[in-house]
């Protein structure tokens, strides 16, 4: 069986600038890259970046999925438009998600390793 990743990222707060996107860049050089995205798929190899570090530094919303049955989904959300009580009381109630204080937001890490596709 072949491997497929599929990797996007989506700015919604700000366009990333020339100077983003050439770091961007960097990391991928098959990337579909705009000022809001960064799209690409892989069927070899992996992505070089790191997705949380690309959510704290440049994006709002990341999707990932894999063949195997691996998902993420991240967002970026402003801390001060969070009830933390109210989110950390759900998330203490699940296994699959992560909440991590960047600067002056928040990014909420949902990850389920298995899914079952049948």
């Amino acid at each position: 069986m072949s491997e497929y990743q599929y990797y996007e990222f989506q700015a919604i707060d700000r366009p990333l600038s020339a100077a983003d996107r050439q770091a961007l860049r960097d990391l991928s050089t098959r990337a579909r890259i705009t000022p809001t995205s960064f799209t690409n798929s892989y069927e070899w190899g992996d992505f070089r970046g790191d997705p949380r570090k690309l959510m704290e530094q440049w994006f709002d919303l990341h999707l990932y999925l894999a063949n195997w049955g691996s998902r993420r989904l991240m967002m970026r959300l402003p801390a001060r438009l969070v009830d933390r009580k109210t989110l950390n009381a759900f998330l203490t109630e699940v296994d699959c998600a992560t909440l991590k204080a960047a600067g002056g937001t928040l990014i909420l890490d949902i990850q389920v390793e298995e899914v079952d596709l049948a």
